[in-house]
C-alpha cells in the first residue's frame, strides 16, 4: 500500500513539474499524426505573442533537428497541422513548442507518437525545400518553412546549425519530463486496476 502511494504521489509531481513549463501540450491518449492528413494540435497557452512548433523524431537524448511545421502563429492554443506526405512511418515522434519572445527557456514538448504513413524508408538527406509544410491557424493556410531565431537549433539550405549547450539541456529535461509522465499515469491506471 505504502508502495502505491509513492507511485501515485510520484506521478502527480511530475505531472505538475511538466505543467509548469511554457506552453504544456494537450494532446489525448493515444495521439497521432497520418502524413499529408490535416491534424487539430492543442496546448495551454501560457506565454503571451507568437509560438513556432517543430516535428522532431528520435530517442528523448538525441532528438534530431526535424522540420518546422508552424512558424509565428498566434499562441491560441490551438492549430491544425499537416505534415509532408513523405515523412516516414514511425513511433518515436515529438512535437516541440517555441516561444518566439523567449525561445531558450519557453520550450516544451509532447510525449512520443506515432506518424503513420506510406513512406515506411528513411530519406539520405533532406533538403531545406522539403521543410515547407501547410498551417492551418484561424482558418487561414499559408506555407511555412524553417526560420532563424537566436539561440536555437534550424536548418538554412544545407547548413545545420546546432543549438547552444543550455538550449539543448532545456529540450532534453522538457521531453524527459513528459515521458515520465506518461510512463507514470500508466502505472497509476495499472494500480488503480489492481486496487479493485
Amino acid at each position: 500500500m505504502h508502495l502505491q502511494l509513492f507511485y501515485i504521489a510520484t506521478s502527480l509531481f511530475a505531472l505538475a513539474a511538466a505543467q509548469q513549463r511554457a506552453n504544456p501540450f494537450t494532446l489525448p491518449p493515444g495521439f497521432m499524426i497520418t502524413a499529408g492528413e490535416p491534424t487539430a494540435i492543442t496546448w495551454d497557452p501560457t506565454t503571451q505573442g507568437t509560438v513556432s512548433i517543430r516535428l522532431r523524431q528520435g530517442p528523448s537524448s538525441n532528438l534530431e533537428e526535424g522540420i518546422v511545421i508552424a512558424s509565428n502563429i498566434n499562441n491560441s492554443g490551438r492549430a491544425t497541422i499537416t505534415l509532408p506526405e513523405d515523412t516516414t512511418r514511425n513511433s518515436d515522434y515529438a512535437l516541440q513548442i517555441i516561444s518566439d519572445e523567449n525561445p531558450t527557456t519557453d520550450v516544451n514538448y509532447s510525449g512520443p507518437f506515432v506518424v503513420e504513413s506510406e513512406n515506411t524508408v528513411e530519406p539520405i538527406s533532406t533538403p531545406a525545400s522539403s521543410e515547407a509544410v501547410t498551417t492551418t491557424t484561424a482558418a487561414t493556410t499559408s506555407p511555412t518553412t524553417a526560420s532563424t531565431t537566436a539561440d536555437s537549433s534550424t536548418t538554412t539550405g544545407s547548413t545545420t546549425t546546432m543549438p547552444t549547450r543550455t538550449a539543448r539541456v532545456h529540450q532534453l529535461v522538457a521531453l524527459d519530463q513528459a515521458r515520465l509522465v506518461l510512463l507514470l499515469n500508466r502505472l497509476v491506471r495499472q494500480i488503480a486496476v489492481q486496487c479493485r
